[in-house]
């Protein structure tokens, strides 16, 4: 059955079609994996739940905010939600291919909204790092938008051609989804050297000790190599003979992306502590960044204090019933 004309003339990485063994022990393993990526992800969830609620709950409604819960909570929701593809609990559901197809969609979709909003927290920590300089935000945002644009493109070329069986299990997989995963690779390495170039430029300034950069450079190296390690694990799974196992790594995948979103936020306002009672200090580097201690106190929390950073033609501007710490990204 042909949705799309273009979907007749599909190069399949590998064109050989699976037994119903291979087909039915590749949909048990990308099950069981799935399964698996959940159940981290939920416990991940469960035990920094307590950081959550000291440092997101009571934040005034921000992008940030929005960003947090989004990579938090729908991650684990579309996981859940594919369960049922491809499953033994499939054949109770009777899908159809367009069912079939349409489940793919849905797959692809939540991937390319998820990994975009992972990697706009990425970006946002890398335009603080540049204070916002207005040709570096327009490159930036060019090569996210390249980015986006290779995933669709990749999805659109792919899924009319994904190949299922009966029970919405993947037995092949198109070449063309290369295309999705290359645009993530390279942007992952391009803001990862971003990154790693402007620590170099702060470590040579006398900087290379202040939390606020070390943090920075911490979150984003374990980062890139989680998301790199994931999406390229994933991409070579196509390449096996047998293309019931493409999708092993799938569920690994959003749990990965939701992971270092949220943890890299969550890590931001863990900020070191300062001293209450002192006035808030600001600082500049010969490379154009600027500092600022913001001191506070909430004796409820156990949070006292937090570094800003911020260009240096913005003002800072705290407020004293502030009652988390935060990084200003202007």
């Amino acid at each position: 059955m042909t949705l799309f004309p273009w979907s007749s003339s599909v190069v399949y990485l590998a064109d050989p079609i699976p037994t119903p063994v291979e087909a039915a022990a590749g949909a048990q393993a990308v099950n069981r994996s799935s399964v698996a990526a959940l159940c981290f992800l939920v416990w991940d969830i469960c035990i920094t739940m307590q950081d959550e609620v000291q440092l997101m709950w009571f934040k005034p409604l921000s992008l940030t905010k929005i960003l947090y819960f989004y990579v938090r909570y729908v991650p684990m929701l579309v996981q859940a939600s594919l369960l049922v593809v491809g499953t033994e609990l499939s054949p109770q559901f009777n899908f159809t291919f367009h069912d079939c197809f349409i489940w793919q969609v849905f797959q692809g979709v939540a991937s390319v909204t998820i990994i975009a909003a992972v990697d706009f927290i990425l970006i946002l920590r890398v335009y603080a790092l540049y204070h916002a300089r207005p040709n570096f935000r327009i490159v930036v945002g060019i090569l996210f938008i390249v980015e986006l644009v290779c995933m669709v493109v990749g999805l659109v070329l792919a899924l009319p051609g994904v190949r299922y069986d009966d029970i919405c299990a993947v037995t092949g997989v198109p070449s063309s989804l290369l295309v999705y995963a290359f645009g993530s690779i390279l942007f992952q390495i391009f803001l990862f050297g971003l990154t790693a170039y402007q620590f170099f430029v702060a470590v040579r300034s006398g900087w290379g000790n202040v939390p606020l950069i070390e943090l920075l450079m911490r979150d984003g190296t374990w980062a890139f190599g989680l998301l790199f390690a994931v999406v390229v694990a994933e991409s070579c799974l196509y390449a096996l003979s047998n293309h019931a196992y493409a999708g092993v790594l799938f569920g690994w995948l959003l749990t990965t992306f939701s992971f270092v979103g949220y943890h890299v936020l969550l890590n931001l306002q863990r900020l070191p502590r300062g001293n209450s009672n002192s006035q808030a200090t600001t600082s500049r580097t010969r490379s154009g960044l600027q500092f600022s201690t913001l001191p506070w106190s909430d004796p409820e929390s156990d949070f006292v204090g937090s570094l800003e950073l911020s260009p240096l033609s913005s003002t800072v501007v705290t407020s004293s019933s502030s009652r988390t710490p935060h990084l200003h990204m202007a």
